[in-house]
């Protein structure tokens, strides 16, 4: 597997910022991190199964695919659950305008019918069906795991719509504009229904992003639950204008190991390589976390805020937040909740295998709820998360030092929220 050329040039520019220290793996987090490689192992046997059990021929064909050209705005496919002002206005214009041809991929998967949308701007996409053809096989792959721990009830009939769209997230060009989803979001879904969608408009990290939607498609997270007393704690704890929806910040977080698991099994050469599949995770992650201090330095100092700022408690600190933090989306469980849960990466998987009914399924109590929270309210304020904001707010000032050159500007605009994506 070779990663995507964006995130190879990320990871060159983070690699000369030594700061934030590599976490070495326990052998608790190993153990946790070989469940998940026998989730992924196991769902690759499953595929290659399914490629086998759905052919006559040698092809491994396991889908039913058709081509249609887009020649005017009513050929291109929509969702039928969302309304079209779902789409962020400048996304829906954008992909009137440039999407060429839809390509459709149908197949079941434990008694699931699966339709996957490609919506490309590629002018002769036939030319490069082998790499759709790979994409759809990683979403079988995915939505294996994700039928291991998610409700039996949920998705019965799924529909994912990929607008692969050029358009990045990025800062607005004002710290003027708050953010919103033009610069944070990529995708929406609804939390288990049995006829469900999945839609996501931008091509960027959409993997990532689709293992982040399944969580909530599936039933895995607690979108479903009443979330008020949690939000309340934590805005005890972080004291801004915020929706919170801690739940995304759940969400994000597997979506995030998730996502360095995958592309860990995939860059293995011998698939049954255990040692080299928990090195490849700890390089993963540990890239994870330090670009993740960086984003979340990065989104405050737009702000003209710092992590600081975010949870002093004196009178100076409290002024300043009230007057500048502001969020148009899920800022706060994106860039910040995120961070403090990917940071102590290792006690989080701990805590999951410990709290929740399986791994990845939440426990759907108020009590859970209570710990989640208990977790952040012991990790915000670590050595470990303080040193690393500090090293990476340093970092993120010379950086700004030399912003004309092409790295340092597009790493000071980017709103990604991952660094590793499958080429």
């Amino acid at each position: 597997m070779k990663l995507a050329k964006t995130s190879e040039q990320l990871m060159k520019f983070f690699l000369d910022n030594k700061c934030i220290n590599h976490a070495e793996q326990t052998k608790k987090t190993d153990r946790i991190l070989e469940q998940l490689y026998k989730d992924v192992y196991n769902g690759d046997k499953y595929l290659n199964a399914l490629k086998t059990a759905n052919t006559s021929d040698s092809s491994g064909v396991f889908y039913k695919l058709d081509i249609t050209k887009i020649t005017t705005v009513n050929d291109l496919p929509k969702p039928e659950n969302f309304n079209i002002k779902a789409f962020p206005t400048l996304i829906r214009k954008h992909i009137e305008l440039t999407a060429t041809y839809d390509i459709l991929y149908t197949f079941s998967s434990f008694g699931r019918t699966v339709r996957v949308h490609f919506i490309v701007e590629d002018p002769d996409p036939e030319l490069h069906l082998e790499k759709y053809n790979k994409h759809v096989e990683n979403i079988a792959l995915l939505l294996y795991i994700v039928n291991e721990y998610g409700s039996k009830t949920c998705a019965r009939e799924l529909t994912i719509y990929l607008y692969f769209t050029s358009l990045p997230k990025i800062l607005p060009n004002s710290n003027v504009n708050v953010l919103d989803e033009h610069n944070v979001n990529t995708a929406f879904t609804t939390t288990c229904p049995k006829v469900s969608e999945i839609v996501i408009f931008r091509k960027e990290e959409w993997f990532k992003v689709l293992i982040h939607e399944s969580m909530h498609n599936f039933g895995l997270d607690f979108s479903d639950m009443d979330n008020e007393a949690c939000h309340g704690k934590i805005l005890s704890i972080f004291e801004v204008k915020s929706v919170v929806n801690l739940y995304e910040a759940y969400c994000e977080f597997w979506a995030c190991i998730m996502n360095s698991v995958i592309c860990s099994y995939k860059r293995l050469v011998d698939k049954s390589n255990i040692d080299e599949f928990l090195e490849n995770c700890e390089f993963f992650i540990n890239f994870e976390r330090t670009f993740s201090f960086f984003q979340a330095v990065k989104t405050l100092q737009f702000m003209g805020l710092n992590y600081y700022l975010l949870y002093s408690k004196n009178r100076h600190a409290t002024m300043v937040r009230q007057n500048l933090y502001k969020e148009n989306t899920n800022v706060l469980a994106y860039y910040v909740l995120k961070l403090i849960l990917l940071n102590n990466y290792q006690g989080f998987l701990s805590w999951c295998n410990t709290h929740n009914f399986s791994l990845l399924q939440f426990k759907k109590t108020q009590a859970n709820q209570m710990e989640f929270v208990k977790f952040i309210e012991k990790n915000y304020k670590t050595k470990s998360m303080l040193q690393g904001v500090a090293c990476m707010e340093a970092f993120f000032e010379k950086t700004l030092k030399n912003k004309k050159t092409k790295n340092a500007k597009n790493v000071l605009n980017t709103m990604r929220m991952t660094i590793c994506e499958m080429g």
